[in-house]
């Protein structure tokens, strides 16, 4: 009986320990990398673990306007000051004139601009004759930019331009004579002092290149009056001609205010 019951016991205990194999056989069948698939887990998760292939090139596309976006460069500031040649002004028919000008910012998009420059005696028609040619041409304005001027794009602009010109000059002319010889016509050179000024109303456009040489020209209208002293003159001598209207004789000092068109090109170069 005792026999018997040690047989069971043993066949009990035998069981028991054939039921744990089998159960940590199956655990480690079921998991077989439990203890790398702790090590890896550890390790930080990748672009390649989170996203399929066709995720990652999702990703790839919406982020590349990002970083285009991080690539473009900043506006750059606008010119601060300039320094100018009026070049039409050499090519003024009655008084040519070598002009400097300069502008300067005074607000954003308002400048000041100012040029002046001596008289030449390089005209474009022969007639009439002058001599001992002098003076100078000044030019002042209030600049509004449409849009704030940039370097490497144009800008339009307008403008409140005064213009002085002083003109000292003798002047070939024809007159008729009428004295004790007789009537005769005679060649006199006569002496003119002008002054004229005028104020205009501009329209405008500025390129400014990239390397900061810049082109502008404008165009208005405006008000022009002039005083002129005249002397040389005979007392009965009365003017015929001399062949340019800019240079005829006029006994009377001043002329009345007429409207006048203002058109000028200036070249230049941005220094800051």
């Amino acid at each position: 009986m005792r026999q018997g019951k040690r047989s069971v016991l043993v066949l009990l205990l035998w069981l028991g320990m054939v039921q744990g194999a089998f159960a940590e056989g199956m655990a480690v069948a079921a998991c077989p990398l439990s203890v790398d698939s702790s090590r890896v887990n550890r390790q930080p998760a990748t672009d390649n673990d989170l996203y399929p292939e066709q995720s990652r090139g999702e990703l790839t596309t919406n982020f590349t306007p990002s970083k285009a976006e991080g690539n473009q460069q900043l506006p750059t500031p606008g010119p601060r000051f300039s320094l100018k040649n009026g070049t039409l002004s050499l090519l003024d028919p009655f008084a040519p004139s070598f002009n400097i000008g300069a502008e300067h910012i005074l607000l954003p998009r308002l400048y000041g601009h100012l040029e002046a420059g001596p008289m030449f005696n390089l005209r474009l028609f022969q007639e009439p004759t002058i001599d001992n040619l002098r003076g100078y041409r000044l030019r002042g304005a209030i600049r509004y930019y449409l849009r704030p001027p940039r370097i490497g794009t144009h800008a339009g602009f307008i403008e409140i331009l005064y213009t002085h010109q002083y003109t000292d000059v003798d002047i070939e002319g024809d007159f008729r004579r009428n004295n004790d010889l007789g009537r005769y016509r005679q060649r006199l050179s006569y002496h003119m002092e002008q002054r004229k000024q005028s104020v205009s109303f501009n329209l405008g456009l500025q390129q400014i290149y990239a390397k900061r040489f810049l082109f502008e020209f404008g165009a208005g209208l405006g008000i022009s009056y002039k005083r002129a002293a005249f002397s040389g003159v005979p007392p009965d001598a009365s003017f015929r001609t001399n062949g340019g209207l800019g240079w005829e004789y006029d006994p009377s000092p001043n002329s009345p205010t007429v409207a006048a068109v203002q058109v000028y090109v200036n070249l230049g170069y941005v220094l800051w």
